[in-house]
């Protein structure tokens, strides 16, 4: 019963409305439209029917255009650039249960050791190499093990490898600046 009382209520305030606005809406668009409409009567029908197919034909292409630009913009995925920190900053997380991001990090960071050590001691590089694959330099166990995931001095899973890493890198980085590699 409410919602027929609603949809009456509604329908006379509708009819309300437009016997209102009727009579102001007439009067401002009669008129016009009516001098429109002679307008397009006294011109030749066929210059209408061109004006209406290019009319046309370019709200079509317009159209067409504007929805190939959005599905174009759809499928576009945005570029985030990873810098090297924050690749490397995953790996050595990664590295905490991987066994492959261990072994891509002890990687660099031979390459690395390999070379402060030539330019320190100003030996070749490829000795540098062969010294620190053979187990022969550095003498620390955790730091080779590091240096050399996939020797026998590599790090057992009950070890830590965040505190070996980090040991490694202070000693890289006190051998960088000049000092020992080893700790003293």
């Amino acid at each position: 019963m409410r919602r027929v009382a609603k949809v009456a209520a509604a329908l006379a305030i509708a009819a309300l409305l437009i016997s209102a606005v009727r009579i102001p809406v007439d009067t401002l668009l009669r008129e016009p439209l009516t001098q429109l409409w002679w307008l397009l009567d006294s011109l030749p029908q066929q210059l209408i029917w061109w004006v209406l197919s290019i009319v046309g034909f370019t709200a079509v292409l317009s159209f067409t255009r504007a929805l190939h630009h959005s599905n174009q913009e759809s499928t576009v995925k945005p570029i985030v650039r990873e810098t090297q920190l924050d690749r490397l900053t995953a790996l050595i997380e990664l590295g905490e249960t991987s066994a492959w991001a261990r072994d891509v990090l002890g990687r660099r960071l031979c390459q690395t050791a390999a070379g402060l050590r030539a330019l320190q001691e100003g030996i070749h590089l490829d000795d540098a190499r062969q010294q620190l694959r053979q187990g022969r330099w550095p003498e620390q166990h955790g730091v080779a093990a590091l240096l050399q995931p996939h020797s026998d001095k590599a790090p057992t899973p009950n070890e830590s490898y965040a505190d070996d890493l980090e040991h490694t890198l202070d000693a890289m980085e006190r051998y960088a600046q000049g000092g020992p590699f080893e700790a003293s």
